[in-house]
């Protein structure tokens, strides 16, 4: 695997090389170094006696990495390793220096082996200052690196990121080091304003603005995700950030956000080839008579969400698994097999991501027994209006097809169960002739209600029929999976159109829809007159109120989707101007603790 910092391998190679030989521990190994994340914890300000409190701390902060989201999913993706340097003198540097510096820390300069310290004007960044030290021990202990983490031995806050990441073992220690890692491997920006010498065009940071082009506009359907200014004013206010104080790399309670999410796990899977290992080998031809099954060994993710495809000469198969058995029928003269393979992760929207990770492997394929004439199917049954592919194998020339078509492969729609037939016509040989039949299975006869209209505060009822397995969806980000579902005390925004996919014991689908409304009046009195009069009605330029309740009183109007349409605040009587489409309107009228609602036409 490609170091993930090359641009280190040089430093690495011009220091000496340590005559000293310190422990290497192995936290875990996953796989080879050469298709893993080598991530290698370095301690300092250990003395002798502490490593083994060296070894529990970068154990635990390997436990804590491995569980935190999005790395958990891809867990095995990873190799831990800690090196055991010892320190002359126990704890960390403290300059002082800083204006910001913690009042109660005692000041001094500590004896360590990579010179960990405060910082001199930010007294939380802590960093390395002997690196010369630091890439020499990783050049004769472990040249297999590819991240970095530094333990340094205090209790008081402060960490780093860059080309290695720091962080102390303060409380927050191992959330500060995933933050840093945040930096250092997912190359994402601070989310709080650091200063402008730290604005830069990262994942997470920008000095675009506009929603058509802004690079994480894929995400502005996410509630949490936006287009926020790092500051009201000065470069602070030239920079945007996608999260508002719901994210790692702004507040240290709170989990990466989705945009900083993609970022990182684009960044894991740029370096990790998900085929482990091909069989038989892609060299040379393989005979599929002696040979029939190919077989890909996967570096799946904890909750797969691979995608395999296998192709004979350029035509998608139905299969998508990770073992395939080829019948000698099936092959042509000669041939060519691939299998690809595509992590289509929900936690990445990038859309060049399956042109650039897709990995594929290619077999050239033959056969020594004598071709026949011979249609094969992908598959011979499918859901009605699915498309079958129909290849003929063994004729030397174009073939000709009871569809009219000419031509090895066709494509047809199937929406009835049928025949199709194919004749192969040589030059100064005989006609012969081959058939399949195809079965067309019915879809489910899915139907989709619901028990409304609703008002406000009630609870919506969903209910499908005619399948095995269900998946609803609808509006505020919806989703169930049951044939009846319930939405209790509603709100006007869960009003709208839901879809259900009914699949039926042979895996056909079919999408029904229902519509639900909830109106947002709760209640009509008969005497509306009491408390407010609303006029005229129906109702054409301008809509006219009065009330005898004394105070601010407020009528609001909506339409029958339930969406407002106007409020006005008024005393004693008011009116606005009504530039509506016709149709029935629903008011509320409000003063104090007390409301109604009513209807109103307009022309």
């Amino acid at each position: 695997m490609k170091s993930i910092f090359t641009a280190l391998l040089t430093i690495c190679m011009t220091t000496t090389a340590f005559s000293q030989r310190y422990q290497v521990d192995t936290l875990y190994k996953n796989g080879p170094l050469d298709n893993r994340i080598n991530v290698v914890i370095l301690g300092d300000g250990f003395t002798e006696e502490q490593l083994p409190k060296f070894a529990e701390e970068a154990k635990k902060f390997a436990d804590f990495f491995l569980a935190y989201n999005p790395y958990n999913d891809y867990r095995n993706y990873f190799n831990f390793f800690a090196i055991r340097t010892p320190s002359k003198e126990s704890g960390t540097s403290n300059p002082g220096a800083a204006p910001d510096a913690y009042p109660d820390q005692p000041v001094g300069m500590k004896d360590t082996f990579f010179g960990v310290s405060f910082g001199y004007s930010i007294h939380r960044l802590v960093e390395v200052s002997k690196f010369d030290v630091l890439y020499g021990l990783m050049a004769s202990h472990f040249p297999a690196y590819d991240l970095i983490v530094v333990l340094a031995n205090t209790d008081y806050y402060g960490g780093s990121g860059g080309q290695i990441a720091v962080h102390t073992l303060n409380k927050d220690a191992n959330t500060i080091g995933v933050h840093e890692i945040g930096h250092t491997f997912g190359r994402l920006s601070d989310e709080y304003w650091a200063g402008s010498l730290y604005g830069s065009e990262t994942a997470n940071m920008t000095a675009n603005s506009d929603p058509a082009t802004i690079r994480w506009k894929n995400w502005l359907d996410n509630p949490q995700i936006g287009i926020h200014k790092h500051g009201p004013e000065g470069d602070a206010a030239h920079w945007h950030k996608p999260a508002n104080g719901t994210c790692l790399m702004e507040y240290l309670n709170q989990e990466l956000c989705a945009v900083c999410n993609e970022a990182t796990i684009e960044r894991l899977l740029e370096y990790i080839n998900p085929v482990e290992k091909i069989e038989p080998d892609t060299t040379g031809t393989v005979d599929v008579s002696l040979a029939d099954k190919f077989k890909l060994t996967l570096l799946k993710p904890v909750r797969n969400t691979f995608e395999v495809q296998w192709r004979l000469n350029g035509k998608l198969l139905a299969f998508s698994g990770e073992e395939l058995s080829l019948e000698n029928m099936e092959v042509p003269d000669s041939a060519r097999l691939t299998a690809s393979v595509f992590d289509k992760t929900t936690l990445s929207r990038r859309k060049e991501a399956r042109a650039e990770r897709t990995h594929t492997v290619a077999w050239s394929l033959k056969s020594s027994i004598p071709a026949e004439f011979r249609i094969v199917t992908s598959p011979d049954s499918v859901c009605a209006g699915g498309e079958v592919v129909l290849t003929a194998h063994g004729c030397p020339v174009a073939p000709s097809w009871s569809t009219g078509e000419t031509g090895k492969s066709i494509t047809v729609q199937l929406n009835q169960s049928a025949t199709y037939s194919s004749s192969c016509k040589p030059a100064g040989s005989a006609t012969k002739t081959a058939e399949v039949h195809l079965k067309a299975l019915p879809l489910p006869n899915a139907t989709a209600t619901n028990g409304g209209p609703y008002t406000a505060g009630q609870t919506i009822e969903l209910a499908a029929t005619g399948g095995v397995q269900y998946m609803w969806r609808g509006p505020l980000f919806f989703v169930a999976n049951t044939a009846n579902a319930s939405i209790p005390l509603a709100s006007v925004d869960q009003g709208g159109l839901y879809e259900v996919v009914v699949t039926d014991v042979n895996g056909c689908s079919k999408t029904v829809q229902t519509e639900v409304k909830v109106d947002p009046i709760l209640s009509v009195p008969a005497d509306l007159d009491v408390l407010v009069t609303v006029s005229p009605n129906p109702a054409r330029d301008y809509m006219a109120f009065k009330t005898k309740l004394g105070g601010k009183s407020t009528i609001k109007l909506y339409d029958q989707s339930g969406r407002q349409q106007l409020s006005n605040t008024f005393e004693k009587k008011g009116e606005t101007k009504l530039n509506l489409p016709a149709g029935i309107y629903l008011y509320r009228f409000t003063n104090g603790g007390r409301d109604v609602s009513g209807k109103i036409a307009v022309q």
